[in-house]
């Protein structure tokens, strides 16, 4: 598995993930395969990120090298929506062909995290696409690709919005008052306190004017430092059969300018 995070405000998309892949030799016993590859992808023609957790490879087919791919057809299309349903179908067309032992091992996840206009304006979005059914990750449906930054809101920040327009504009109204969407994924049981204990920690340190002026790197380290905790705790802790986040911390920042930023010397294409 793998831990990826996402933050998204009005102006910034920040995501971040490790870099483990395992491989399951026999029960539960596995192979560490490799500690250093980035599992994010830029997608400059939307101001967009791809990130993903799961199914990591098949044979010589591996997830990473598909986004590349689809970062370059994404030229090809309008609109960041049109796009994003492209990824769900031609993802949908490789795991239809593929047989694997058991059908979790085609259990997958993708943070599609970038920006789209609105109102004469660029507001940011995350589509996931994803055939888990559930945040335990032990089942899987069909893959389909959802919208989710209004599906995150709080229930009393929602005024029964039915077209997508009007949840669009709801989402506007949250990030023009300073709101920030926090995703992650991977292991949310695992991931979801040590994320919560340092967006805590980055709300008081804001209350208390401290954070470093006009730093986008800020933004990046929030991003970052929960999985390096769960990277820590695991490398403390787990027997290394149990460990499945490590190597590398790889980063992304996306401003709404369309400005990229790494902390952890990627190579942004």
């Amino acid at each position: 598995m793998t831990a990826i995070s996402a933050l998204i405000s009005k102006k910034w998309i920040s995501v971040a993930s490790d870099s483990l892949l395992t491989e399951i030799i026999k029960g539960d016993e596995v192979r560490h395969i490799e500690f250093r590859k980035s599992k994010i992808v830029p997608i400059k023609k939307f101001k967009a990120s791809a990130s993903y957790w799961g199914l990591a490879k098949i044979a010589e087919w591996r997830t990473y090298d598909f986004l590349k791919n689809m970062s370059v057809e994404a030229e090809s299309f309008e609109n960041f929506e049109s796009f994003a349903n492209h990824v769900c179908i031609e993802l949908k067309k490789k795991l239809d062909k593929v047989r694997v032992p058991n059908a979790i091992d085609k259990g997958i996840g993708i943070h599609l995290a970038g920006f789209e206009k609105f109102e004469g304006e660029v507001l940011p979005e995350l589509f996931l696409i994803s055939n888990f059914t559930d945040t335990s990750y032990k089942s899987i449906g069909e893959l389909v690709v959802s919208r989710n930054l209004y599906n995150n809101l709080d229930i009393e920040l929602k005024n029964n919005e039915n077209s997508l327009e009007e949840q669009r504009l709801s989402v506007k109204q949250y990030l023009d008052k300073g709101g920030i969407f926090i995703f992650n994924n991977g292991d949310p049981d695992f991931f979801n306190p040590a994320s919560i204990a340092m967006n805590e920690m980055f709300l008081e340190a804001v209350k208390r004017r401290v954070l470093k002026k006009n730093d986008l790197k800020v933004y990046l380290s929030m991003a970052s430092l929960p999985i390096e905790m769960i990277k820590r705790t695991q490398k403390d802790l787990f027997e290394k059969k149990h460990i499945r986040v490590g190597g590398q911390i790889h980063n992304l920042l996306i401003t709404d300018k369309g400005e990229m930023i790494s902390t952890s010397k990627d190579e942004i294409i």
